[in-house]
């Protein structure tokens, strides 16, 4: 550990938010998403010195590094309609331009673009449009209304921001591509009789991968699918229907939850060109989907903690079958109350780096190597990471603890 440095303010563990290393500063937000009271701490990268601090007193939808700003959208809480996003200078904490955006801005109704834009869903009273802010400046690019239905939108690339959905239950819902630019829609493509689009989209390699729900006329039900859709014409290539419930990990991979007893889940591995199954995995627990590989955490039984072996495999994303397997030494770090350990693993370049807690009860951070599984190293944490930490410059990694 290079240097530790205490906040004033506890970090609260809902809705918590990632550092970003802007520069030579780490910047942390004590607080979260749904909490009064935040502020923010630029910390010098090389020693932890505090430059400046920052309160707000609404919570931090969202943060994000453009250049040498740190862009903060507060006010999305629920308590104020009105969303404000500001551009602060990462030396010195200082807002070089502030945005009131007019409405209220939902949880995750965000997507920055490859440009430096911010698209942003806002519901003004029921009334929602889709705008585009510029990082650099605050000023809007464009602002179109949507419709009534306040949906994440998505970023795609070449340009192009997503939106999917229409009018609240209305069976005419649609995926639009507008040009982040300029607003201009480049196409539209109706998703009747499939309606109420399931954000958030996600895209990979040209493809969009949109959840909806299908309407089958003949016994009214709906059914969970998800579609293929070309990025370049928003054509539907493919849909795939699951056996059970769907949850899109990953673009490409599908994981579907099974009964709450089982705890676990099963895994299908589609191919993008055609939406078929490539291979499918039932994991004995739950399972985090990365572009480095699919991550397994084996878990003993909670009501035998002597006989704690926990387990973390990766597997292929090809072929679903196991690269490498690693004992862990400590029990995966888990909130109190809950049934089973939840995932807390996060990639950090080369390395998969897992919280654990020792038998004494201390925190732990334990980096094994994505390639072979060998333990690069292990040190204590002052407390429980609570929210995925960040790559800096130098190989350091910068996180916080509650």
């Amino acid at each position: 550990m290079r240097w530790q440095v205490s906040l004033p303010r506890p970090a609260l563990g809902s809705g918590s938010l990632s550092p970003l290393a802007v520069g030579a500063v780490a910047v942390f937000a004590q607080g979260g998403v749904v909490s009064s009271g935040v502020v923010l701490y630029g910390l010098r990268l090389a020693d932890g010195h505090r430059l400046w601090s920052r309160a707000f007193s609404e919570g931090i939808a969202g943060m994000w590094r453009w250049q040498n700003l740190v862009v903060v959208l507060t006010g999305s809480s629920g308590q104020q309609r009105q969303s404000v996003l500001a551009g602060l200078d990462a030396s010195t904490g200082r807002a070089r331009w502030t945005l009131r955006v007019g409405g209220f801005v939902p949880h995750d109704g965000f997507s920055p673009t490859a440009d430096g834009g911010l698209a942003i869903s806002v519901d003004g009273d029921g009334v929602v449009e889709l705008e585009v802010a510029d990082l650099s400046s605050g000023r809007v690019r464009w602002t179109r209304p949507v419709g009534s239905d306040p949906v994440p939108p998505v970023a795609v690339g070449h340009g192009a921001v997503l939106f999917a959905g229409g009018a609240d239950g209305d069976a005419n819902s649609s995926l639009t591509s507008y040009d982040d630019r300029t607003g201009r829609i480049r196409w539209t493509e109706a998703l009747k009789p499939w309606i109420d689009p399931q954000p958030p989209l996600q895209e990979s390699a040209g493809l969009v991968y949109l959840q909806a729900e299908v309407l089958n006329s003949a016994s009214g039900s709906f059914t969970s699918v998800l579609l293929g859709v070309s990025a370049a014409d928003g054509r539907v290539k493919w849909r795939y229907s699951p056996r059970e419930g769907l949850d899109l990990d990953a673009p490409g991979l599908i994981s579907v939850g099974t009964s709450l007893a089982s705890l676990g889940t099963s895994l299908d591995e589609l191919d993008p060109a055609t939406g078929r199954v490539r291979w499918h995995v039932a994991p004995p627990n739950q399972a985090i989907a990365t572009g480095a590989g699919i991550i397994v955490i084996a878990a003993s039984p909670a009501s035998s903690p002597a006989a704690h072996t926990d387990q973390i495999s990766v597997l292929d994303t090809l072929t679903g079958q196991t690269r490498w397997t690693a004992e862990l030494n400590e029990p995966l770090a888990a909130d109190s109350g809950q049934i089973s350990p939840v995932l807390p693993v996060f990639l950090a370049g080369p390395l998969l780096v897992v919280p654990a807690a020792s038998p004494e009860g201390s925190e732990m951070l334990g980096a094994f190597r994505m390639s072979d599984g060998q333990r690069a190293w292990q040190l204590v944490t002052p407390g429980l990471v609570e929210a995925p930490p960040s790559a800096a410059p130098g190989g350091m990694l910068v996180y916080a603890v509650g």
